[in-house]
């Protein structure tokens, strides 16, 4: 048997070809269309994506205990261990519901983490912890480097093309997203401390775009990983433009992802956001 196996719910928004590359198992959360309900991974991004854009509006929700359990049952069948990593708890109750799930059915082997972040940064997060037990790490190896680096240094950086969606989810007042919208507002969001912030707002898409680009250079030149992400909600070609200006820059990493928001985030973020996700030094400057 594998020492440890990786969980993580389905808002660490990871390429299917990475989840199974690395055998993480996903607790999916729920998908809301008035009254259909989807799990996470029974609806495509593009399914998604084109039904925010024919008006139509989504939630999203926690998935049943039982879906919690079958994952765990699952990691352990093949793993002597599980690290499970959940986003904010801060955000949602994946967290306080798994925790829940362990307190009742499970006396050992399961080990619930906080990631205090969610998409793409805590993809990266979950993606490096299960390349370190995919390489034979034990529980305890894995947990410092959860807690010593990977999560004291996970940052996310993006830009929101609508404030239509984080209006929705009462993420911004109303008074704002008029305005924004009337003067074509477009926010840069973080993590921070579990929630997300934005730091600043630019007006103009291709504005946005271009404080992106330098961002990118100061994030390779104080990266602490060579593993970034490139996100997008809905719109890959854009991704794959910062992907071609990272890997060109001095020092590139090695190790460049594109992932892509997928439709519990993106029931908040809308179609059209870009950004990165990096192990590193962040700066509010960088973006003044």
């Amino acid at each position: 048997m594998a020492k440890v196996k990786i969980v993580a719910d389905s808002t660490c928004d990871l390429p299917i070809s990475t989840i199974k590359n690395l055998d993480i198992e996903i607790i999916p959360a729920n998908v809301i269309f008035d009254d259909q309900i989807f799990s996470h991974y029974d609806i495509s991004n593009d399914e998604f994506y084109q039904r925010l854009s024919k008006g139509e509006m989504s939630s999203t929700g926690v998935p049943a205990p039982k879906v919690f359990k079958t994952a765990f049952d699952n990691a352990l069948k093949t793993s002597d261990e599980a690290i499970v990593f959940t986003l904010s708890k801060k955000l949602s109750a994946m967290f306080s519901t798994a925790t829940l799930v362990v307190k009742n059915f499970f006396e050992e082997g399961i080990t619930i983490i906080d990631s205090e972040t969610v998409t793409l940064e805590m993809g990266l997060i979950t993606y490096l912890a299960a390349k370190q037990a995919k390489d034979g790490a034990s529980k305890e190896e894995i947990l410092q480097t959860i807690n010593d680096f990977l999560i004291p240094n996970s940052q996310l950086i993006g830009v929101v093309d609508t404030l239509k969606y984080l209006k929705k989810s009462g993420r911004i007042s109303t008074i704002s997203w008029l305005i924004g919208s009337v003067l074509s507002i477009k926010p840069i969001v973080r993590i921070e401390n579990g929630l997300i912030k934005s730091p600043g707002k630019v007006r103009g898409k291709e504005h946005a775009l271009e404080i992106l680009k330098d961002v990118a250079q100061k994030i390779v030149a104080n990266k602490k990983s060579d593993s970034i992400i490139v996100g997008h909600s809905h719109d890959l070609a854009r991704a794959l433009e910062f992907e071609k200006i990272i890997k060109e820059l001095p020092d590139a990493p090695t190790d460049v992802l594109i992932g892509e928001i997928g439709p519990v985030v993106g029931t908040h973020l809308g179609p059209g956001a870009i950004g990165f996700a990096w192990i590193g030094d962040f700066a509010e400057e960088w973006i003044k």
